[in-house]
């Protein structure tokens, strides 16, 4: 979500867990006395530094104002005007 929103792009995706990639980079709030949760004990998929996460984070920032973003395309106008559309919009047969 960090790297969302200091991102100069007006959309933003992240991609985690990809490649085959098992590890778990938590946050280092996840680390304090009341943190907890999810992988933060050193594993054979996470053995990351605690500021690993921010690093990561910062690096890909870093390489994304590299790039310019390009304008949000605007969405197509549709027309309204002459009839409404007839399909399905069939009186009934008489024999």
């Amino acid at each position: 979500m960090d790297i969302k929103k200091r991102s100069a792009f007006p959309f933003t995706f992240s991609v985690a867990l990809a490649n085959g990639i098992v590890g778990y980079v938590p946050t280092e709030a996840a680390f304090d006395h009341n943190g907890g949760g999810y992988e933060t004990r050193l594993t054979s998929y996470s053995n990351l530094e605690i500021t690993a996460g921010r690093q990561l984070a910062d690096a890909g920032l870093a390489l994304s104002r590299e790039m310019t973003p390009s304008p949000v395309p605007e969405r197509p106008r549709l027309d309204r005007s002459g009839t409404s559309w007839a399909y399905g919009n069939v009186p009934p047969q008489v024999d």
